[in-house]
């Protein structure tokens, strides 16, 4: 009896030491959670908003500036065709008055200052110096014509046909060969803000400088003209003089 009793017993000691040990309960991972707090979504909306506004200001002031553009380019072309027709209007005054009928030549100075300012009534005194002077001028009588526009300009300096009286002064000089007065001539017509003579002048000083021999200048000159009067009716005949003189 005693010996089955240490039998059991060696039995059991031997199974508790062949089994498995129990591991320990596993730990559960902690979770660490950050809450948002109801003042920082606040802020974070508040920020998405005043981004969203700015966005919509930025947008509308690129709108606006394409619209001042395009208004800009509008009125700028609407200018150019202004002068244009202004160019086109003087150039066809010009054209009538070389056709106007010839006066007789008078016997005396007197006399014929008397027919070359004499016009039909209404004109006014300026348009008959004016119309005089050009008499001279189509005459080829220059010194005349330069002593009525000289008379033009000293009587009315700011009249609608000063600036072309300025320009004609420089016709005659140059009709002189009298280029380096006509160049100062042809200058002073940019004095006169809104005159329509202003690429006329720019070709003749290009020619004026073509007469002096200077090259160098005269191709200056006609490179002005074509990029400051791209609409001029002389751009294709001073790119032909550009091309001739190999600029």
């Amino acid at each position: 009896m005693k010996s089955a009793k240490s039998a059991l017993a060696l039995v059991l000691v031997l199974g508790a030491c062949a089994a498995p040990p129990v591991p320990p309960p596993a730990e559960k991972p902690l979770v660490q959670r950050e809450e948002v707090q109801p003042e920082e979504s606040d802020a974070f909306q508040s920020l998405e908003r005043a981004v969203a506004a700015a966005y919509e200001r930025e947008q509308a002031m690129a709108e606006r500036v394409r619209q001042l553009e395009t208004s800009n380019a509008q009125l700028r072309q609407a200018l150019r065709a202004f002068q244009s027709q202004s160019r086109v209007l003087s150039a066809r005054l010009d054209s009538l008055l070389r056709r106007a009928p010839l006066r007789p030549a008078a016997s005396t100075s007197r006399r014929a200052s008397q027919a070359a300012v004499t016009s039909d009534s209404g004109k006014s005194d300026a348009f008959n110096m004016y119309q005089g002077a050009l008499y001279y001028y189509r005459h080829k009588q220059y010194d005349r014509a330069l002593a009525e526009f000289d008379r033009l300009l000293q009587k009315a300096p700011m009249s609608e046909w000063s600036d072309n009286a300025q320009y004609w002064k420089g016709e005659c000089y140059y009709g002189l060969r009298q280029y380096q007065q006509a160049l100062i001539e042809f200058t002073k017509v940019f004095a006169f803000s809104n005159t329509d003579k202003a690429d006329d002048s720019q070709l003749k000083i290009a020619r004026c400088h073509l007469a002096l021999d200077e090259r160098d200048r005269a191709l200056a000159a006609l490179r002005k003209l074509v990029d400051e009067y791209p609409d001029s009716e002389y751009v294709s005949t001073a790119r032909e003089q550009i091309k001739h003189l190999g600029g």
